[in-house]
């Protein structure tokens, strides 16, 4: 329809193309062309513009000429007008009614089409000549079959087919390419030994040779069709097949479009011999519409026919499939139905309209429809496959791959289709779509791979960082209370430098596309400076948090896993974010602090921690026994397989802390790695019991002494002595129990 509007804009323009030169390109063609030697003036060639047209040279006016063909060209495409649209439209259907009108309305001429082109292609020819040409085409036919079988054998026999089926969608790749190579070898040897037989026993009609070359390469193209259909479903070779197709469906499929191409090849090129032995008109255009719409309708009935098979295709990814992916698994072999359809009436449209019919153009789309998606679901099933052999950068390309695919689509789409992206800018409605479609295109595959490439190598680095921990650390989460060797330094920002990382490329991303559409970036960008400005002014506090968070962690203050105490709260660092962390306290409870609301940090997982155990002893205990026994526990303790390399300084015996009521309050400390000290405790204390029960060593009891007097009188009754006595029994018992309950326990801060 754009054509026929352009159509009639040229009409007009070439009607008063004149007047319109002299008054918008004359001035600027003379201005530029001074030193040609017109000497015409600007003024002249108002006032006459007749005398300056004169003294221009006939290429001079052609150049002009075009120029003003192709401003008003400019003009009528840039210029949308909805008025012009519908008429235009309503012209189109009445020129494809006029014209459906003759073509279909020669049908009953149909019959003498075929006799007509049969006595022309026979011509003059002898009795008997046109069964000669027959028997040399089927025996040229022959012989150039078995002169490949012959070839096939030979390489047969050196290892030329002897492929093994290959794992993973670059080794099947290469195998059909391998196959595809080697048939079309054969095809080329086959045509070539055919063309020589033929050549040299037939005759030199020239109508019998245009109609040798034209079924010949029908034959070709029906073969060709037949070696790649071989190689990409593969019946017979199930190792091999991309697609995820049973042998039955893949033989199926395999026979229905080799059939269907070569129903097109043969009608087609059957259609083309008539117009060679001018045989044209309605009638011959109604049989090439009638070849077409066969072969449409047997691909339509192909796609249909194998329709499970080409939805459980797209669904085979290797994992359970979205429910998106399964609703268009199943519309979409309508779909391919549905557009090689639209396809047809296109190109039957645009030929009772006047226009060159883009045969090659649908032929390449239907292709692309129909073998892009087997494509791209191969890739997500190599990606799947990757991520369970835990290749993730491999899964990251694959899984990018399938943008590239999409990308190469619409490339190949726009090439075929021939829309011209240089004219991009000079106001092409298709091609500015076209562009801005491939730009868009680009950039989502340029950004795609940007992110999985930095998403998987931080990923990776992120794994690799906290199993190394894991290996030197050793720490179980739950032996821990205070303390713990952190994460790396590196394991902590990466988090964060993934997600900084993500949301600029997401900014970006998201302003190319909206300068791909047209919009003007710069007020979008000005508002964002005047949202950014008021955000900062209205949130003070988060912008301290945030800068405050920067600062702790360029200082290193803390990473995750480690034990941190802000005054408040404190506990093992589980989450950073932007503004705030998440402290895990040791008996379970979550606390978000915000940066900015920190004035002091305590890391106790740094470096090393220090615990200092406390023991009382009785009165009468040798002390330098106590300090020798101690210092072999600690000797113990540092060969000990469990804890010895936990060890920075040994348990050794710090000698006597203080002195009260019941014993001697010895003291003992060691120096370990952070989170150590705990599991370490436990051990020292049961050496130490161990040890001081070997050598006699008591540890000393709280205990309460009363003394009650006996007298006659208690004597003499008994009773009242007995009664005092429990008595005296009872609070003592109870003085000793409230002093254990006031006994500090040990810590490690002691």
């Amino acid at each position: 329809m754009k054509r026929l509007m352009t159509a009639a804009r040229i009409t007009l323009d070439l009607l008063i193309g004149a007047l319109l030169l002299v008054a918008t390109l004359t001035l600027p063609v003379i201005a530029q062309e001074t030193d040609s030697g017109s000497g015409l003036t600007a003024q002249e060639v108002i006032d006459d513009p007749e005398a300056a047209l004169a003294t221009l040279s006939d290429r001079e006016v052609r150049s002009l000429l075009l120029e003003q063909l192709e401003a008003q060209q400019k003009s009528s495409v840039s210029q949308f007008n909805p008025a012009d649209f519908a008429f235009a439209v309503q012209n189109g259907f009445g020129v494809i009614s006029e014209r459906a009108g003759e073509v279909f309305g020669a049908a009953p001429l149909l019959p003498d089409v075929f006799t007509e082109s049969f006595r022309r292609i026979v011509g003059e020819s002898a009795p008997g000549e046109f069964g000669a040409f027959i028997l040399i085409f089927l025996l040229s036919l022959a012989l150039a079959g078995f002169a490949e079988w012959m070839v096939r054998r030979r390489l047969r026999r050196v290892g030329v087919y002897d492929f093994a089926d290959r794992e993973g969608l670059v080794g099947q790749l290469g195998v059909l390419a391998w196959r595809l190579m080697v048939s079309t070898a054969h095809i080329l040897f086959f045509a070539a030994v055919a063309a020589a037989v033929y050549f040299a026993l037939g005759d030199e009609n020239p109508s019998f040779r245009a109609t040798f070359v034209f079924y010949l390469v029908a034959t070709l193209i029906t073969r060709m069709a037949l070696a790649a259909a071989d190689a990409f479903f593969s019946p017979d070779r199930p190792g091999v097949r991309i697609a995820r197709y049973s042998d039955a469906q893949a033989l199926r499929l395999k026979r229905t479009l080799v059939f269907t191409v070569a129903c097109g090849a043969f009608g087609f090129f059957t259609c083309s011999l008539f117009a060679v032995h001018g045989v044209v008109g309605h009638a011959h255009e109604l049989v090439l519409i009638l070849t077409g719409t066969i072969t449409i309708a047997a691909l339509m009935a192909s796609i249909m026919i194998n329709r499970d098979a080409i939805s459980a295709d797209l669904l085979a990814v290797g994992t359970e499939p979205t429910q998106m992916r399964r609703i268009s698994a199943s519309l979409w072999p309508p779909a391919q139905a549905i557009l090689v359809l639209i396809m047809w009436i296109g190109v039957v449209a645009s030929a009772f309209l006047g226009m060159t019919p883009l045969y090659g153009a649908a032929l390449t789309t239907i292709f692309l429809f129909l073998v892009a998606p087997s494509f791209e679901a191969a890739l997500e099933r190599e990606a799947v496959r990757a991520t369970q052999d835990e290749r993730d950068m491999t899964a990251a390309l694959y899984r990018s791959g399938r943008l590239a695919v999409a990308l190469t689509v619409l490339i190949v789409l726009t090439i075929a289709w021939r829309v011209n992206l240089l004219m991009a800018g000079e106001g092409s409605i298709a091609s500015l779509v076209a562009t801005a479609g491939l730009q868009i295109a680009g950039t989502l595959t340029v950004a795609y791979l940007l992110w999985n490439a930095v998403h998987v190598w931080i990923e990776r680095k992120i794994r690799e960082e906290e199993l190394e921990h894991a290996r030197q650390a050793g720490v179980d989460p739950s032996e821990m209370e205070i303390g713990g060797t952190g994460q790396s330094r590196l394991r902590t920002l990466l988090p964060l430098v993934k997600r900084t990382f993500q949301i600029t490329l997401g900014v970006i991303t998201g302003m190319v596309l909206m300068s791909s559409l047209g919009i003007d970036i710069a007020p979008v960008l000005a508002g964002a400076g005047v949202v950014g400005l008021a955000i900062g002014f209205g949130s003070q506090t988060l912008v301290r948090d945030v800068v405050s968070g920067v600062f702790f962690l360029v200082d290193d203050a803390f990473r995750l896993g480690e034990y941190v105490d802000v005054g408040d709260v404190k506990g093992s660092v589980e989450r950073i974010s932007i503004r705030s962390f998440q402290l895990r306290h040791h008996r379970g409870a979550v606390n978000t602090v915000p940066f900015g609301e920190i004035k002091v940090l305590r890391n106790y997982s740094r470096d090393w921690a220090i615990m200092k155990l406390r023991f009382r002893v009785s009165f009468d205990a040798d002390l330098e026994k106590v300090r020798k026994i101690m210092k072999r526990v600690g000797q113990e303790l540092l060969e000990h397989p469990d804890i010895g390399e936990d060890f920075l300084q040994p348990f050794k015996s710090q000698g006597v802390l203080e002195v009260d009521d019941y014993g001697f309050i010895v003291r003992a400390k060691f120096m370990s790695k952070p989170g150590k000290q705990f599991l370490i405790r436990r051990y020292a204390y049961m050496a130490v019991q161990k040890a001081f029960a070997e050598n006699g060593i008591d540890f000393a009891k709280p205990e309460v002494r009363v003394v009650v007097e006996d007298d006659d009188e208690d004597e003499e009754t008994g009773l009242r002595l007995g009664t005092n006595r429990e008595l005296a029994g009872g609070a003592a018992a109870k003085i000793t129990t409230a002093q254990k309950l006031q006994e500090p326990e040990p810590s490690a801060a002691q």
